[in-house]
């Protein structure tokens, strides 16, 4: 990014945080000067909730002789006199009537079920329902399909309305009707219907036989489909997934453990090579021999992976590319500074000659193996950490051992 945006972004920056910082200040101001309303006598008051709201806490502070104290106000909901009441109730039943419909458009024709509130609106006033015929509605206001008629089935409600310790009772009369039904709907009335009379005239028979026709149009069965099919698609993913996750640490480990191992066969690498110059080979010639020994003992030892590296490498070299980009790629993909300064050394004693190689590849191998030291007292420390769990649990059973008998004798 240029000089010049880069002063366009800290600009937008200091102007976002210069205007919010200025809001920020107002808006402390305004909280912490905002006092409650006054009435014509110039007294504070706090205003109350609607009928029905319920109380409030209002958290305020009150001074008292220029010191400040934190007080919570709780402001009771407005109440109603015993002189409205009468009035209130009325009110409230003529709003109930619209109130319950639901998706009825009137009382005269119900054909859904009704919203029979227990709480009106903002008035405080609580409602009980009663009905003369709970077969056809009940107190939550759904109607009883298997019961409705087509003529219709008159139905009254009674509504027992409660603020504080008064009551009134309002009556309401509804017409109830089945639902209407659309096509579809009504010929899968009518297929149930069918299977009804089927099924109750053919009691003493082993099956039930499904209707085959309706109205003339074919009819076909088949089970209900089920989700198991979605089930195991989800199961697919989360198992795929898993087995994602799973690889990534297991790769992840895979990695480490190379690593810990290639850390773990550098100094021995290094000291090796070292002590093949020291004889009088070239790079090449020492290279090949560790390989050439590796071979050997590959089959009954474990697998080494800086070795196997030195062992691409020497392919590489026989294909024909240069030695010295050879080296340079083994340092790069046993991908540790270690091996890459090797690589590097090495490239380099083809570069300017095999003058102070020796030295320099002493004093690699002998840091290696101080830090060889170095990471064998962190495992050793690392274990010993590890230990300190199944030792406290040793000594706890230890102590239930020794403390369980002696309780149990004492309480003898």
């Amino acid at each position: 990014m240029s000089l010049d945006m880069w002063n366009s972004v800290y600009r937008r920056m200091s102007v976002v945080f210069l205007s919010v910082s200025v809001l920020a200040v107002l808006v402390f101001f305004a909280d912490n000067n905002n006092t409650p309303q006054k009435n014509k006598e110039g007294k504070y008051v706090l205003e109350r909730g609607t009928y029905g709201a319920g109380d409030k806490a209002i958290d305020l502070e009150v001074c008292l002789e220029k010191e400040r104290e934190p007080l919570t106000v709780t402001v009771g909901e407005q109440q109603y006199s015993e002189e409205q009441l009468p009035e209130i109730f009325k009110k409230g039943a003529a709003r109930l009537e619209n109130l319950i419909l639901g998706e009825n458009t009137s009382l005269d024709e119900v054909r859904y079920d009704l919203n029979l509130i227990d709480k009106i609106p903002d008035s405080g006033i609580t409602v009980a329902w009663e009905t003369d015929n709970y077969d056809v509605v009940n107190i939550m206001g759904e109607l009883q399909r298997e019961h409705l008629q087509e003529e219709g089935t008159p139905v009254e409600l009674r509504a027992l309305l409660s603020c504080k310790d008064e009551e009134a009772v309002h009556t309401f009369y509804a017409n109830i009707y089945p639902p209407k039904l659309n096509v579809k709907e009504k010929e899968l009335q009518n297929l149930n219907q069918q299977i009804k009379k089927q099924e109750e005239s053919t009691r003493e028979d082993a099956y039930l036989i499904l209707p085959d026709k309706l109205d003339e149009k074919p009819v076909s069965w088949r089970y209900a489909g089920d989700s198991r099919a979605l089930g195991l698609f989800v199961l697919g993913i989360v198992a795929s997934g898993a087995i994602y996750i799973l690889e990534r640490q297991k790769e992840k480990q895979r990695k480490e453990a190379r690593q810990k191992q290639l850390e773990s066969d550098y100094p021995q690498l290094v000291s090796q090579f070292t002590l093949f110059l020291g004889a009088g080979m070239t790079v090449r010639k020492a290279w090949f021999k560790m390989v050439q020994e590796y071979e050997k003992q590959r089959e009954e030892k474990k697998i080494h992976a800086a070795y196997e590296e030195m062992l691409y490498t020497m392919h590489e070299i026989q294909g024909g590319v240069s030695e010295r980009e050879c080296y340079e790629r083994f340092g790069s993909r046993c991908q540790l500074p270690s091996y890459r300064k090797f690589g590097a050394l090495l490239s380099q004693n083809l570069r300017k000659g095999t003058k102070g190689m020796s030295d320099l590849l002493r004093r690699e191998a002998a840091e290696a193996f101080e830090e060889r030291k170095k990471q064998a007292r962190k495992k050793g420390e690392e274990a010993g950490t590890k230990l300190l769990g199944p030792m406290f649990m040793m000594l706890a059973i230890v102590l239930i051992i020794i403390v369980v008998p002696a309780f149990l004798t004492i309480q003898i």
